[in-house]
């Protein structure tokens, strides 16, 4: 008898997987991932291997480098100050844009860990915890993504 720790990743794993490749545009992945309600995605290169990972955290870490500017709270001169934040803060919407009309290979995170189907769902579980991942992309064993195994797939095995 199979317990529910001994499961396989082909078991739980899905096999429609949205994925990008290395030259998408950044702002077309935000799209992609509001349209599918998922928060990441592998990077595949030609033959579907799996060369990286995009998520929102990656994705964020561009909005981490728009330079906000800062309002001196001791500055006798508030009016003078606001002023020029309010110059400096009409820049910050064209700096998004040119961010987001930047690639995922720029921002993918690099050397992605992966499982292999036979793998169990155990294995899974641990590789999520140990690395604070959301989801461990699928491969057979020349490295083609064959699905996704996500936080939600694991924990569904003990809500049955």
């Amino acid at each position: 008898m199979q317990t529910k720790t001994n499961v396989k990743v082909k078991e739980l794993m899905k096999t429609k997987v949205v994925a990008f490749k290395p030259d998408d545009k950044i702002h077309q992945v935000a799209k992609t991932f509001r349209a599918n309600r998922i928060s990441g995605a592998p990077v595949i290169d030609a033959q579907r291997k799996v060369i990286g990972i995009i998520s929102e955290a990656d994705i964020m870490k561009l909005t981490a480098t728009v330079p906000f500017p800062d309002i001196d709270p001791l500055n006798p001169f508030p009016v003078f100050s606001l002023s020029r934040y309010m110059k400096k803060v009409k820049k910050i919407p064209d700096e998004m844009e040119t961010l987001f009309e930047g690639y995922v290979k720029d921002v993918m995170s690099k050397k992605p860990i992966t499982i292999s189907p036979d793998d169990s769902i155990s294995d899974a579980a641990r590789i999520m915890h140990k690395n604070d991942f959301n989801r461990i992309p699928v491969v057979d064993d020349e490295g083609k993504l064959v699905g996704i195994i996500t936080r939600g797939d694991v924990i569904g095995v003990f809500a049955v």
